[in-house]
């Protein structure tokens, strides 16, 4: 039966269905044969096209993104100081050089090696054969080792610091830093590089493994191949032919190059194609391990997800456990399976995104070559790709490959590989080379910032192209001008020679360049910067070379450049062009000398360079290339030798098509603390240069020198080069601003050019003969800048303060326009110095020390066409073509910014003045018309135009002399003397101003010019003129010439009278109140109040304020009743009252000493060394001078060496300005300080190497970010500016603290073996001394509101507070070194310390700073005791007069750390006396049978010889006759010569002999005796006045002072002998016992002087406390005589007026070190303050260092003393005149309390800041210091402390007045003294029994020295000026001539001194030959 059919077939129907079933048969091939197969095919053949279109296969790459610049990508330079870490870690590294340094001179480090020291690379070398002696072609050293020796440990008892080798601040050492941030690969357009390399013939190994028991890469270069087509043998090693080509996607090579198509059009740059062909093949060797190796170098990126499958792990797995075995397995094979390299070929692909990463272009490494089997069976591979995970493919796009990860399919570990020693290895295979490159680059900006010590940041940009264009572009010109065109002025004798008088004068330096024409602005575009719009530069360079282990040669035959622009309205064309060759070597000894000079011809200096290869090379020396590469691994300090420096030959020229065409330079400064900041934007445009540089003979290099500033001056090349711009601008439209943060300036310019000359080590054979030869420069390098600026603008507004009594409420607002040029001469050259070995001279080995700046020649001149200041309703308008010039004269300036300055300043206001012009308050100039304006004239028309010289001091001192050109030097009132007397006062000074006040024409000029300013102002000062010049008028017709004329009390009152009423009849009314106040009874307030009432018509309007004048002066012309001093049994020494282990560690001076001289052949010890650098701070400078002098520079460690001298340079410095500061004469002085301060206080936070737990760790303060401060300068004009973060100051952060104690106890500032207190010692370079000298300085600076003297301030402080809180506190107590006063002045200024130009964050407040140095002290502060305040009824002065007071008594442990370190205490408290030796007690030390018998003999001889005189006195009593008349005289003078030869002799054998009782007493007869023997002389001779002087002081002591005067004294001849002696002891003598003594004395009556003869001495004299120094005339008619009669010398000692007595102790120094030298001994003759200062000046040279020691006790030392009117006692007058300032204060604080009601908070203030300048002055200091020896705790700290010598004999000459002796003059001062202390015995200064030669109120062991050495002498009638004569001449009245009170003898003062010491053979007679 039939099948039913399907029903599909039956709904298809029949025939459907088999025409289907045909079809599939057809498609399924059932009737084809072996169909299976063919179906299969298909199958395989669709899915394989579907893998392919999985996998993208058959799609087309996309194209490269398109390239997009930053708009203004630049590359970052940096300089930045120092850091703690960096130099730190530098010197742990070369510490081991401190540990094994040797007894030679290695002054510093500067690469001074000696032969002894091994080679770090000979030593690894043979380390490393020990382990593969196949490897010894490697020259490798194994870097573990070199890690290992790194990381030893380290000893710490050597302070590690960083400090440069000397103390520059012009060259502040700076860390140069690249930042790389603000690149991008996009920069790089196109490179096409085409390369020959042949490497040098032998196997070469290439450590990819760091560990050296693996076997390592290699390859063999040697011989050839059989696949090689190279057959040569005459050429050894294989050539390497590269070529590779970067470019954009889709462009051809000509494409890429064409530097016309725009940025927009290219791709980002990628690697297009590159090959390396080997020829012959290079023979690799150990590819197996290195292949297996290699996964520890890289991670393939498929890795890690193929890890993660179970099985592809457990396969990895175990091939891992089998490495080993496959290792080795595979290096069987191929070791005889040789692999040759003949070609690699490199092309980019592109990886489209998967699961092991993102899409990417990638490169394909192909390799061509073959494997040799069995050395004979070639097995050739062509274009073998190895796996990924083999060999890792790069990144194909510059932009990843150019990064620190290059590979596309794999992670590089860098760790593992050693990148150093393959890149040494690499290149060690290199023998020559042959480059050609072609680029396409956009050249980026590039920015340098330098951050100077201060924290100053100057930044400096520069980038080809406009940075703005809205400005002046100029027309090119054909050929750019030379130097050597430009005209050349004929004379400078002439103002306008040198004015540049711009369009008209031929001399101008605008003419100096070609015309140029500019286009109007509106023709020009205006768009900001970007580089995107930028044409690129083409630059090509071609570059040839060989390579050795010894030498390198590169040779340099083409650098071009160039680059056009003709998009643009002015197309632009820039072209570049340099050619040159280097030299480097290894330097030898036997090295030969290279050739360093060119061949003569052009100025260019085109030439060859020397070929010779360095000779007598040692393998055991690492390669050259491994030392400038990595000097760090290859040259270690520790291991340094001669091998290791470089010697480097070069020559480039710059050639003269050189010319770009517009450069965008701008100028950024910034401090992050500080408002404001300053950028300007500069365009220059067709620059042009040409000129040669090379370098110098015998140059050398170090490689392991950091790149520092500093080094700049050990590579100066030679130079002759030339540059100029002809056109610069500043764009109208670009961000150029100045701010201060006070004042802000919008600056302008148009039209500038410039011109640079370059010279420097060249001779005449460098260049052709038509240089002239004052252009050759044969040391050092020159630069000759000439400029013009035909048109500079600028906008200023200033912030003043709110000031209603003046009428000032805006801002100061002006504009200057006008024109300048100049010439700037700069030559760096060498100092003319000779050669120092010691340690604190020059460091002759360190150029830094050596060099100097030489501006001289420079010259600026300024034309203004307009300028005005407006000021609210004020204007001042300078005349049009005002001029002003500065020429240098002189100025030379060292590396250690020491130098002065000498320039001449001009000045033409083209005979008119500056006006000022004032309208109606509330209006301004502009808006009122001509009739509301009122104005006047600012200068007379002497002060029109002139000429002067300005001197600038080293330490910014500033003084006008005449000019040395005479045409505009004026002779009268206004020329140089009036302005040196405004600015620097001399002697003349004085009477030049009141010239000038008393000049009614210019007086009458500034009074309208008052008025214009203050109508009640002018009221005033026409008042106080009117009464000046009424008092001259009044003056001149009495004529009172000196104060001498009014002194009389009758006179006075005259004057008085005439003055308040025009007549004499208020005379009786005002003569009592002078006879009141002369008495010393003060002042009768009542009668002067009444007095000024009746005749003084402004009373009624002033009562309150002349009353409380009044009372001011009636309590300073009163008597002020103060303390009485009383007697202070036991006064030790300071260092023996504090507990001797608050010092432990820290060696006395006296230790230091020691120690220096013990073992002087022997190197110091490394903990002693590292100690005495740490104490130098706190050493005086003559103390380190001496230390650094005491011992050769090899004795100290180098880091401690280096310390010292920073110390020595820092308080050198220090020293000048301790001595010059303060006022308009050293106006300049802060910016001078700045650049040293910054220096030395930053080198002080570098040497520190404190823990990072210190909180005053100065690196916890450093911030260093990627933006530079051009780009934050530019955001912070921005509205949307936001700091990048907030630093705190060392200061700051102290000042915001609530404990500090409890944080500096987690310190440890310093490290170091030695027990020292860490709160005692901080690390500062600068100690609390120095510190407190700059803080002065600031504080008394005119201009301390200024930026630079706040950030001086700053500095200091934050120093301050980097330090132990016990070293602020050493500041503060240096502040007060004068007294309490002198701190309360200094504390006032210190708290009101203007921080007006820093930011607000960094505002500190000073009174919590000073609160956190001071625990428990409250610092006062001002506001909350004015009118308001809390404490108003109480001082303020007297709040912080107490603080200071409390500050002094927390110090004492500072001062007493001070009195260790600096003075030697040869005794203590405790130690027996020096007495004579009779009286000696210890049976060991008994006086000898010879002195005894001698002592005997003397006292027989005095006894003796007192009878026969006495028997001769009783003859000449009654016979009448003279002594030289009588036998029994003669016979008594010749016993008393043999008694004083016997003493001679007791005192040759026991030096202290004179302090017994019995040779005292006959000392002290003698010297009276000489005294009176002095005068009888001086009046038979006739000398001088004494006659008349000796009658009168006879008359008044019988109190006939008005009698007729008989002739007495006057006709000697007429008189008795022995009578004339009787009247001369009544005349002189005052105490009535003495009187009688010396009466009745036979000595005296024998009237014996000195055998004829010279004597070998020299007298060193300090006069008193007002005096004019080695200048001064006192006694000079007796020091005359001296010389002529006894041949002694006499130097003045060159003491200051109102000095300290540590100043003029100096000085006496000075005096002693000339006297020393005319090897004599020498004697003090003291005068009142004089014998305080000779009595320090002693105690400072015996507590000194061992030379000044050795001055005073040495064979031309100290031998006698003698004290005139001694005030080293103290003096009432002081503690009362103290008291009476003190109140005198504290009254004008009241009364300025009281006027706060009345005048604004601005006026209060501003009295208040003149007051604190007052008090601060530099003047009104040094007076306090010169008084202080007048205070009781002055005294007592003087007594204290004080060593005196106990075999120098005191004479004195104390005296006591009386109405007939003394000047009336100081009759008020004798008086108040009578009143205030209560007695009358005095001489009108001190009183008699103060004036002695030994401390009276305060006892110690040296007090009884000195009182043991006391001879005393009697009291004399007379006053405490009778050393004066023609001194006060101009205050001698008719009474004083009268009573001949400064007619006295002036020989009695020295001649018995010199006398009785010559008796006693203390003072020697000259030899008769010498």
């Amino acid at each position: 039966m039939d099948e039913l059919p399907d029903p599909f077939c039956i709904s298809l129907g029949s025939s459907n269905c088999l025409n289907l079933i045909k079809f599939l048969n057809t498609i399924l091939l059932v009737d084809v044969p072996n169909a299976d197969l063919y179906l299969f095919l298909a199958v395989s053949i669709l899915a394989l096209l579907a893998l392919a279109q999985q996998f993208d296969v058959f799609t087309r790459p996309p194209p490269v993104p398109a390239k997009e610049l930053p708009r203004r990508p630049a590359l970052q330079v940096i300089f930045k100081p120092d850091d703690v870490i960096g130099t730190a870690t530098a010197a742990v590294a070369s510490s081991t050089a401190n540990e094994q340094i040797e007894a030679r001179s290695i002054a510093d480090e500067i690469s001074i090696f000696t032969e002894e020291e091994g080679s770090l690379w000979t030593t690894e070398k043979k380390e490393a054969s020990t382990h593969h002696s196949e490897f010894t072609g490697s020259k490798l050293p194994p870097q573990k080792k070199i890690y290992k020796k790194a990381q030893q440990p380290r000893k710490t008892n050597v302070q590690h610091h960083g400090l440069p080798d000397s103390f520059a601040p012009l060259l502040s050492s700076s860390e140069m830093e690249v930042l790389w941030d603000g690149l991008t690969a996009d920069l790089i357009h196109a490179i096409q590089v085409q390369a020959q390399v042949r490497l040098r013939e032998g196997r070469h190994t290439i450590p990819l493994d760091k560990d050296n028991m693996r076997p390592q890469f290699w390859f063999d270069s040697s011989g050839s191949d059989i696949f090689s087509g190279n057959n040569d043998t005459t050429t050894k090693g294989c050539k390497i032919s590269a070529n590779f080509f970067v470019g954009s996607q889709r462009m051809t090579l000509d494409e890429d190059l064409d530097t016309s198509k725009h940025i927009s059009e290219r791709s980002q740059p990628m690697v297009k194609n590159g090959d390396l062909i080997f020829d012959p093949p290079l023979r690799l060797g150990n590819v197996a391990p290195t292949l297996l190796h290699f996964p520890q170098l890289f991670e393939d990126k498929a890795m890690p997800r193929l890890r993660r499958m179970q099985f592809v792990g457990f396969v990895i797995e175990f091939l891992a456990s089998l490495w080993f075995l496959l290792e080795k397995i595979l290096w069987m094979i191929e070791r005889r399976c040789q692999v040759h390299l003949s070609k690699v070929k490199v092309a980019p692909i592109f990886r489209r995104q998967s699961a092991v990463g993102e899409a990417q272009w990638r490169l394909s490494l192909s390799f061509t070559g073959h494997l040799l089997l069995f050395d004979f069976l070639p097995i050739p591979f062509i274009s073998f790709h190895l796996p990924t995970f083999v060999i890792p493919q790069p990144h194909a796009l510059l932009e990843y490959l150019l990064t620190a990860q290059p590979f596309a399919s794999a992670k590089l570990h860098r760790e593992n590989i050693a990148e150093e020693r393959i890149t040494v290895a690499a290149l060690s295979a290199l023998d020559s080379f042959n480059t050609s490159v072609k680029a396409v680059v956009t050249p980026p900006a590039v920015e340098m910032d330098l951050t100077m010590p201060g924290g100053l940041t100057l930044s400096f940009e520069m980038m080809h192209g406009l940075d703005v264009t809205t400005n002046t572009r100029m027309k090119r010109e054909s050929t750019p001008p030379t130097l050597l065109s430009i005209p050349k002025p004929n004379s400078n004798t002439t103002l306008n020679s040198w004015f540049n008088s711009g369009q008209s004068n031929a001399d101008s330096s605008r003419l100096k360049h070609q015309h140029i024409s500019v286009p109007s602005t509106a023709q020009l575009p205006s768009q900001m910067y970007d580089a995107n719009s930028m044409s690129p530069w083409f630059f090509e360079i071609a570059v040839d070379g060989i390579t050795s282990a010894d030498k390198i040669v590169v040779n340099v035959s083409r650098c071009t450049g160039r680059q056009e622009d003709e998009s643009t309205s002015f197309p632009s064309r820039s072209t570049f062009s340099v050619s040159g060759s280097v030299v480097i070597c290894r330097a030898q000894s036997n090295t030969a000398v290279l050739n360093h000079r060119p061949t003569s011809g052009m100025p260019l200096l085109k030439r060859n360079l020397s070929g010779t290869l360095a000779k007598n090379t040692s393998d055991s020396l690492p390669p050259i290339h491994a030392l400038l590469m990595f000097p760090d691994t290859y040259v270690q300090s520790s291991k340094r030798s001669s091998g290791h420096l470089v010697e480097y030959d070069y020559a480039f020229d710059v050639g003269e098509e050189t010319q770009l065409d517009t450069v965008s330079l701008s100028y950024g400064a910034s401090h992050p603390m500080l408002k404001g900041g300053t950028i300007v934007t500069c365009m220059l445009e067709s620059i042009y240069a040409y000129g040669s540089i090379h370098a110098r003979e015998g140059a050398i290099v170090d490689p392991s020198e950091k790149l520092r500033k500093r080094n700049i001056l050990r590579h100066l090349p030679a130079v002759n080069f030339t540059a100029g711009v002809q056109n610069m601008f500043i764009p109208k439209s670009s961000i150029s601003y100045l701010d201060d943060g006070n004042t802000r300036s919008i600056p302008e310019m148009d039209g500038g050019r410039l011109m640079i000359r370059v010279l420097g080590g060249l001779d005449e054979s460098m260049l052709n003969n038509n240089v002239p030869s004052a252009q050759i420069v044969k040391e050092g390098i020159k630069v000759v800048a000439d400029f013009g600026v035909t048109t500079f603008a600028s906008k200023n507004e200033s912030n003043l303060n709110e000031f209603p009594e003046l009428d000032i409420f805006d801002k100061l607002c002006s504009y200057i326009l006008g024109t300048c040029d100049g010439s700037i001469t700069c030559h760096l050259r060498p100092q003319k110095m000779l050669s120092s070995t010691s340690s604190s001279g020059p460091n002759v080995f360190n150029p830094l020390e050596a060099y100097e700046i030489d501006f001289s020649g420079s010259k600026v001149s300024l034309r203004l066409k307009e300028a005005n200041f407006n000021l609210g309703h004020r204007r001042v308008i300078v005349p049009t073509e005002t001029t002003f010039a500065v020429k240098v004269l002189e100025s030379v300036v060292n590396m250690g910014f020491e130098g002065t300055t000498k320039c001449e300043l001009a000045w033409d206001f083209q005979g008119t003045s500056p006006i000022l012009q004032v309208t109606t308050p509330g209006q301004t100039i502009a808006e009122t018309s001509h009739e509301d304006r009122q104005q006047a004239p600012l200068l007379i028309k002497a002060l029109c135009q002139g000429r002067l010289n300005l001197d600038v001091s080293s330490v910014g001192g500033i003084s006008f002399t005449q000019a040395s050109t005479s045409r505009e030097n004026k002779e009268g009132l206004y020329d140089w003397k009036f302005f040196n007397a405004l600015v620097s006062p001399d002697d003349d000074s004085p009477a030049r101003m009141m010239d000038v006040l008393h000049d009614k024409k210019t007086m009458n000029r500034l009074l309208a010019v008052t008025k214009l300013i203050n109508s009640d102002l002018e009221k005033i000062a026409s008042y106080a003129l009117t009464k000046v010049w009424r008092a001259k008028e009044i003056f001149d017709q009495e004529g009172v010439s000196d104060p001498g004329h009014a002194i009389p009390g009758h006179r006075m009152a005259r004057l008085m009278s005439l003055f308040l009423c025009g007549d004499v009849s208020q005379v009786d009314e005002i003569l009592p109140i002078i006879q009141r106040v002369v008495a010393g009874n003060g002042l009768d307030v009542v009668k002067v109040k009444e007095l000024i009432r009746k005749h003084v018509n402004a009373y009624d309007d002033w009562a309150a304020e002349i009353d409380r004048g009044v009372k001011w002066a009636a309590m300073m012309l009163g008597p002020m009743t103060v303390p009485s001093p009383f007697v202070e049994t036991e006064v030790p020494p300071l260092t023996e009252c504090i507990d001797i282990t608050r010092y432990a560690g820290i060696p006395t001076a006296k230790e230091l000493y020691n120690t220096l001289h013990d073992k002087r052949k022997l190197p110091l010890d490394s903990t002693f060394s590292n100690l005495v650098s740490r104490i130098a701070p706190y050493m005086t400078f003559r103390q380190v001078s001496y230390v650094l002098n005491s011992r050769p520079a090899s004795h100290w460690q180098p880091f401690d060496l280096k310390r010292l001298r920073y110390v020595y340079s820092v308080k050198k410095k220090v020293e000048e300005i301790s001595e010059s500061y303060g006022g308009l004469s050293f106006m300049p002085q802060s910016f001078f300080v700045s650049v040293f301060l910054g220096e030395a206080t930053r080198s002080s936070l570098r040497a520190a190497t404190g823990s990072n737990g210190n909180v005053n760790n100065p690196e916890t303060e450093v911030k260093v970010g990627n933006r530079s401060a051009i780009s934050m300068l530019r955001r912070q004009r921005s509205p949307k500016f936001d700091s990048e973060g907030f630093i705190m100051s060392p200061a700051g952060r102290v000042a915001s603290l609530h404990d500090l104690a409890k944080v500096q106890s987690k310190q440890n500032v310093l490290h170091s073996a030695c027990d020292v207190s860490d709160d005692l010692l901080g690390d500062s370079l600068l100690g609390p001394q120095d510190i407190a000298v700059l803080l002065q300085a600031g504080l008394t600076s005119a201009i301390k509101g200024s930026t630079v003297v706040q950030l001086n301030q700053r500095m200091l402080l934050d120093l301050m507070a980097s330090q132990p809180a016990s070293f602020a506190i050493g500041v503060l107590a240096e502040l007060g070194a004068d007294g309490p006063r002198q701190l309360a002045n200094a504390l006032m200024a210190l708290c009101d310390l203007d921080q007006g130009s820093f930011k607000e964050a960094h505002c500190i407040d000073i009174h919590s700073l000073l609160e956190m140095w001071l625990p428990g002290l409250k610092i006062p502060r001002r506001d909350d005791y004015l009118a308001g305040g809390k404490w108003a009824r109480q001082s303020f002065y007297d709040a912080i007069y107490s603080v200071a007071i409390s500050i002094l008594d927390l110090s004492e442990t500072y001062i007493g750390l001070k009195l260790r370190i600096q003075q030697v205490r040869h005794h203590s408290e405790r130690d027996p006396l020096p007495v004579p030796m009779e009286r000696l007690s210890d049976l060991n030390d008994q006086p000898t049978s010879q002195l005894m018998s001698t002592i005997k003999d003397a006292v027989t001889k005095i006894s003796v010889a007192d009878e026969l005189a006495q028997k001769a006195f009783d003859d000449l009593k009654s016979s009448g006759r003279s002594t030289k008349d009588s036998d029994l005289c003669a016979t008594a003078c010749q016993a008393y010569r043999d008694a004083f030869a016997a003493c001679t002799k007791v005192v040759s054998i026991d030096k202290l002999a004179f302090q017994s009782d019995w040779f005292k007493s006959f000392f002290r007869r003698n010297y009276d005796a000489l005294m009176v023997n002095s005068i009888y002389d001086n009046i038979i001779d006739d000398v001088d006045r004494v006659r008349v002087w000796m009658e009168a002081l006879r008359r008044g002591s019988m109190g006939n002072t008005h009698s007729k005067p008989d002739p007495f004294f006057i006709c000697p001849e007429e008189q008795k002998e022995q009578d004339l002696v009787d009247g001369i002891v009544d005349a002189l003598f005052f105490d009535k016992k003495e009187l009688e003594y010396i009466k009745n004395d036979p000595l005296v009556r024998m009237l014996i002087g000195n055998d004829p003869g010279h004597y070998n001495f020299t007298i060193i004299t300090a006069m008193g406390v007002i005096t004019e120094g080695k200048q001064g005339t006192e006694l000079h008619t007796a020091i005359a005589r001296l010389e002529k009669e006894r041949g002694v010398v006499t130097i003045r000692a060159d003491t200051g007026t109102a000095r300290s007595i540590d100043y003029n102790a100096n000085k006496i120094e000075e005096a002693v070190n000339a006297a020393v030298e005319l090897k004599r001994p020498y004697g003090l003759v003291g005068y009142s303050q004089g014998c305080a200062n000779e009595m320090n000046f002693e105690a400072m040279m015996i507590s000194g260092t061992p030379d000044q020691q050795k001055v005073i006790t040495g064979e031309y030392g100290l031998v006698c003393r003698q004290l005139l009117f001694s005030a080293a006692n103290g003096s009432m007058h002081g503690p009362a005149t103290e008291a009476k300032v003190h109140q005198l204060i504290t009254m004008i604080e009241e009364f300025l309390k009281y006027q706060q009601g009345y005048f604004s908070r601005a006026f209060i203030s501003t009295t208040i800041d003149v007051l604190n300048s007052g008090l601060d002055s530099s003047a009104f200091q040094k007076f306090l210091g010169g008084t202080k020896s007048f205070l009781p705790y002055a005294s007592r700290t003087f007594w204290r402390e004080a060593q005196h010598l106990p075999h120098i004999p005191t004479c004195v000459i104390r005296g006591v007045l009386e109405p007939h002796t003394t000047p009336e003059s100081l009759d008020m001062l004798s008086n108040q003294l009578t009143k205030q202390s209560g007695s009358a015995l005095h001489d009108s200064q001190v009183h008699v029994y103060d004036a002695v030669g030994h401390p009276i109120y305060f006892k110690n062991r040296n007090g009884r020295i000195l009182k043991s050495t006391d001879m005393g002498g009697a009291i004399q009638r007379t006053h405490h000026w009778s050393p004066l004569c023609e001194e006060v001449e101009y205050v001698s009245t008719d009474r004083d001539r009268e009573h001949r009170v400064f007619d006295c003898a002036k020989d009695r003062h020295i001649f018995p001194f010199c006398d009785v010491n010559a008796r006693f053979g203390i003072i020697k007679y000259a030899d008769v030959e010498n």
